[in-house]
């Protein structure tokens, strides 16, 4: 007897997949032909069909018709949604638009969402060749609603199954469902007759081809744009509202992205190169918060940018609600701290936003004028900050992540990317690749809080763009660099002077890896021991002090950068040190020994340069903890050494010294060709601009003294004459004397813009920020011990609007002691990181300083290729050598403005896959998704040595590394073998288990909590101990949220030091009180753990195969 359920439901050992399978089961073994059968179903997908694959494949013929239901709940209501779109008669067509639109998604979304596996891509196949079978027709009903689901045995009207079930596996298999049968012929063919009538208004629909998408030959261009897609959909094709400023089209989409960033950060950095217009967006930033949200804005500037472009620039444009002060200004505010005028006109919380141009110069948190900036920026509601830097890294990844830290106040800010921790992945990169400070690691981080844009991009994705300058347009367009090799001698200044120096500093080979190596293995009166500056060596108990180790190697780097700068710069250095020593040796006498403050001296100043002639002073402690007669023995050898250097360097002589000789007629030279280009007397004159760049103010004295003279009496330097000037950090009225020497360029303001000089000598104080691209020349009179420092000089003059259509750049090189000279650095460099490995200090001493060893390796490589005259570090300084999020986003815009890219992309299923030959090692690209989270996830999977396995071990989940890998061209030929198409499987599920596990660790709140470090602790341990009397439990608990966060070295050891306060407990916690308020610390904002999820919620979107040459021959 044939099985006819009459009530079919899905409960415990029951399914209507299972009633329905036995009763067409039991119909095929009946009956002599097999049954024709007929099925109503709003929908139809893989799970459905694999419940009842074997029946319906041994069915004479199946009819399928689809349809969308109605919206139930609108349906219900008894009033009519009105609105003045579209006439009351076209509702219904307009809903019934509606409901096909996203019934046609939803069936997308279940092709979309089955797994990516062998097992699942058969049972597609399987169903895909049934439904291609000529047995087999598929119809959608577009004219109306489908909200009948049946079940139709059409052979002999024998029974037909009808009610709420959908042919899916929800329906036939796990739903709450109710379906009733139904066996009587007369019943049957009323219901055939409903069928059949529907059946004939409805419209073939091929839902074969919705699967066979999946198995599409895609080029691989057009998953590479899906992956784009992923991330950047929902930046593309916004309605913004219009600027109120005239931007650029690059600058419109960098002004976008930074009011997004601001948005979401509080806090933007934006970081466009040389000249394209960062003042522009952050104009219009400042206008929005000033006009149309009505606060208050503070701008600090450089005092020449503050006078010059930046005044201009507030007036043309009506900004007035905003206030401009400089660096030093506000160092000095006496409600931040500071000890000079008051210049703030309002409370520091009245201002909303704070804009900061030339922000690189706030990267290092020990300076004084960074402990301002916080001060300024503490405080609840926080104030938006907008970082302006062409240059936000200088020596180490740590520059960066100091910027950052003025807005990113969370260490799990960034835990949706996958970083529960920004300082660690900071630690991460930087152990990671130390030579590049832009590492592939940091992609998320910066994509999501920097606008930054070089010239190489701008030239690729908005050709022909124009700019505004002044009134009028010009089109963007920058001068083509060149550099000059000028070479000197060492010899010919000091004769056989430089081996006895470099062994004086620790140029041994055999020397060990300390800057200060066991006073027993000194080599007295010839090897500076700096026992003045790292006494802690001669303690009787104890191990040396880190901080005294990494001041004597930062000591002797010094010597050596101002030995190569000019024999006088030395000679003062060694002089002021002796002297120095003197001070030393006499406390000494009186039982006291002075100890070093040297870096927290230095760290402190805003230089870069480790100035031996500022931390001279110290604090002072009991001889007898030292060996006294070591320690006096050490310090009066190098005070000799130091005063014979001294006399040595004092021989050479400001007429004879052959490095002022080669610049003399390095300017001649310049001079001369000035005169024979150019085309008119102002053309001359700007043709001869030049500015002389040194580290040292005593240097810019000594060059300054040659060509006074030289200028007065040689007539080949005659148009020089009068019209020279310079720039120190000490120079009195240095705004004036850069505009006097750009008028133009620096836009200097009425009554300060008469051109006076042509020739200008500075230290880098000049080099941050100003408009100089008048001149032509810049001459680096220095080694260029930091090559960023270059970059920045060159800055000032390779700029948009140069009249120049080449800018030159000389650099100084002691020619034949190059190598030795750099040798010397990298030796110095080794034993200052090596200090504090030695005595098992960990993290930073001082900011940036950890790899220092390995970068200077990358240092040299750009010093000696700008020694073979190479100008590639100004023509690409901007560039980080790998892909930006910017050319990502510009490359998919661009893409989809053409509509068969447009169309390609929007119409690409998920696990869509292709491939193309790799240059390298082999493996898969995966674009995932986690459920409805927005952000997508990415992983590079490579493909072991074998070629037919894959390395689970060795998967990449940097965002950048990823998707630069799939990067191609429209032009990117496919190529996907079948042995590599079968191993993206395992492949993915490899990658699958990755994304699940790395989320999974981040739903867990214990993962997402930074490691609170000891002082940090034990200051809050000490407060709920002893918690103050007049603290109300609220305020307790805000301290407490406050100090338990992963605070900087510098907190740390100020925090350290306010519990070790003389005094009894509640003066500690009194001290330790008074340092959460000084320093304005805030508790950082709570960032919620990711949703927990299962393994099926990781959904593969596209991937990509990169095959390795020889398999793709």
């Amino acid at each position: 007897m044939i099985f006819k359920p009459e009530v079919v439901t899905n409960k415990k050992g029951e399914t209507v997949a299972k009633a329905l399978a036995g009763y067409w089961q039991g119909l095929l073994g009946a009956m002599k032909e097999p049954p024709k059968l007929a099925i109503s179903t709003a929908y139809f997908n893989l799970g459905g069909f694999n419940l009842l694959a074997d029946q319906l494949e041994q069915a004479a013929h199946v009819r399928l018709m689809l349809g969308a239901e109605p919206d139930v709940a609108e349906d219900l209501s008894r009033l009519r949604h009105l609105t003045g779109d579209h006439l009351p008669e076209e509702d219904g067509r307009i809903r019934l638009a509606e409901a096909l639109k996203e019934h046609h998604r939803l069936m997308e979304e279940d092709r979309n969402l089955i797994a990516f596996s062998r097992k699942a891509d058969e049972q597609i196949s399987r169903m895909i060749a049934w439904l291609r079978s000529e047995r087999v027709e598929v119809r959608l009903l577009k004219g109306r609603f489908l909200h009948g689901k049946a079940f139709i045995v059409e052979t002999n009207h024998d029974g037909v199954l009808a009610g709420s079930s959908n042919f899916t596996y929800a329906g036939l298999a796990r739903n709450i469902e109710l379906n009733l049968g139904q066996y009587q012929p007369s019943v049957v063919k009323e219901v055939m007759d409903w069928y059949e009538d529907n059946w004939d208004a409805a419209q073939p629909f091929d839902l074969a081809g919705l699967y066979e998408k999946r198995f599409g030959e895609y080029d691989p261009y057009v998953i590479y744009l899906k992956m784009l897609w992923e991330r950047y959909k929902n930046e593309l094709g916004r309605e913004e509202s219009p600027p109120g400023l005239d931007l650029t089209g690059f600058q419109r989409d960098g002004l976008y992205r930074a009011m997004d960033y601001l948005r979401r950060n509080n806090g933007v950095l934006i970081a466009d190169g040389v000249g394209l217009g960062k003042t522009y967006l952050a104009g219009e930033l400042i206008r929005q918060a000033t006009q149309d949200r009505r606060q208050r804005v503070l701008l600090i500037a450089p005092a020449a940018l503050r006078d010059g472009p930046w005044k201009q620039f507030l007036d043309e444009y009506f900004l007035g609600g905003v206030q401009v002060v400089s660096f030093q200004e506000l160092a000095g505010e006496p409600a931040l701290g500071g000890t000079g005028k008051r210049v703030l006109r309002h409370h520091p919380n009245d201002y909303a936003m704070v804009v900061i141009d030339e922000a690189h110069a706030y990267r290092n948190p020990e300076t004084n004028r960074a402990k301002t900036l916080r001060q300024l920026l503490a405080g609840s509601p926080p104030k938006q900050v907008v970082l302006l830097t062409a240059t936000p890294v200088n020596n180490s990844l740590w520059d960066l992540y100091y910027l950052l830290s003025y807005f990113i106040r969370n260490d799990a800010a960034f835990l949706e990317a996958g970083i529960p921790s920004l300082r660690k992945h900071f630690k991460e990169a930087n152990a990671e690749d130390p030579d590049n400070l832009s590492p592939d690691k940091l992609f998320d981080v910066l994509d999501a809080v920097a606008v930054r844009r070089t010239r190489r991009f701008v030239k690729r994705f908005y050709p022909n763009e124009r700019i505004k300058r002044g009134d009028t347009e010009i089109t963007i367009a920058f001068p083509q660099p060149t550099v000059l090799r000028e070479s000197y001698e060492l010899d010919d200044l000091l004769r056989d002077f430089f081996p006895r120096f470099a062994h004086a500093l620790g140029a041994d080979v055999k020397a060990a890896d300390s800057p200060l190596p066991s006073p027993e293995d000194f080599d007295y009166g010839k090897q500076l021991t700096l026992a003045r500056y790292a006494p802690s060596a001669y303690r009787t108990d104890g191990e040396p002090d880190a901080f005294e180790l990494q001041a004597a190697g930062l000591l002797s780097s010094g010597l050596l950068k101002r030995f190569e700068s000019s024999a006088h710069a030395f000679a003062r250095t060694c002089r002021k040190m002796a002297c120095s020593h003197t001070r030393f040796l006499e406390a000494l006498e009186k039982g006291w020994v002075l100890t070093s403050d040297a870096l927290a001296a230095w760290n402190r100043t805003d230089s870069d340069e480790f100035d031996p002639e500022a931390i001279a002073g110290g604090r002072r402690d009991h001889a007898s903890n030292y060996d006294v007669q070591k320690l006096r023995e050490a310090v009066r050898a190098d005070r000799e050494l130091l005063e014979g250097f001294a006399a040595e360097a004092e021989q050479v002589s400001n007429e004879s010294d052959p490095k002022l000789n080669a610049l003399v007629e390095a300017l001649v030279k310049i001079a001369k060709e000035a005169k024979d280009e150019a085309v008119s007397k102002d053309d001359e004159r700007n043709k001869r601009k030049v500015i002389i760049f040194s580290y040292y103010a005593d240097t810019v004295e000594w060059i300054k003294k040659r060509l006074e003279k030289e200028c007065a009496e040689d007539p080949r330097l005659a148009p020089y004459r009068d019209r020279l000037a310079t720039v120190t950090g000490s120079s009195v009225g240095s705004e004036d004397v850069l505009f006097g020497f750009a008028p133009v360029s620096s836009q200097a303001p009425a009554g300060r813009n008469e051109d006076k000089y042509d020739l200008l000598i500075a230290t880098d104080v000049l080099a941050e920020g100003v408009n100089l691209q008048q001149a032509r020349h810049i001459i680096n009179f220095d080694l260029p011990w930091n090559p960023m420092r270059l970059v920045q000089r060159h800055g000032r003059i390779d700029r948009i609007g140069s009249p120049h259509s080449r800018v030159y750049l000389r650099c100084f090189f002691p020619s034949k002691d190059l190598d030795a000279l750099l040798g010397l650095e990298a030796t110095l460099q080794r034993k200052i990181t090596q200090a504090a490995k030695s005595i098992g200090v960990e993290g930073e001493i001082v900011p940036g300083s950890k790899s220092s060893d390995q970068v200077f390796a990358h240092t040299k490589e750009q010093i000696e290729a700008l020694f073979r005259e190479d100008a590639t570090l100004f023509e690409q300084a901007e560039d980080t050598g790998t892909l930006s999020g910017e050319e990502f986003r510009r490359e998919l815009a661009n893409a989809l403005n053409d509509t068969h890219w447009r169309n390609s992309v929007k119409d690409l299923p998920w696990v869509a896959g292709s491939g193309k030959i790799s240059e390298g090692p082999g493996g898969f690209v995966f674009c995932a998704r986690v459920g409805d989270h927005p952000r997508p996830q990415y992983r590079w999977v490579p493909i072991a040595e074998d070629g037919a396995s894959i390395q689970a071990e060795a998967i990449v989940e940097d965002t950048l590394t990823c998707l630069g890998k799939a990067v191609c061209s429209p032009e990117t030929e496919r190529v996907l073998p079948e042995s590599i198409a079968d191993l993206a499987y395992d492949a993915w599920e490899a990658a699958r288990r990755h994304i699940f596990e790395r989320w999974i660790e981040a739903t867990d709140p214990a993962n997402t909590q930074p490691a609170i470090p000891k002082p940090m602790r034990d200051a809050a341990d000490l407060l709920r101990t002893h918690p103050p009397g007049d603290l109300s439990t609220d305020r307790l608990h805000r301290l407490l949220d406050t100090i338990e966060a992963p605070y900087d070295t510098r907190i740390q050891r100020m925090m350290r030091k306010a519990l070790d306060a003389h005094g009894d407990v509640r003066e500690r916690v009194a001290a330790v009180i008074r340092l959460v308020e000084d320093l304005g610390l805030e508790p950082p904002p709570e960032v919620e753990p990711l949703p927990e999820i299962e393994k099926e919620d990781v959904n593969l979107v596209a991937w990509m195969a990169l095959v390795p040459g020889d398999n793709g021959a």
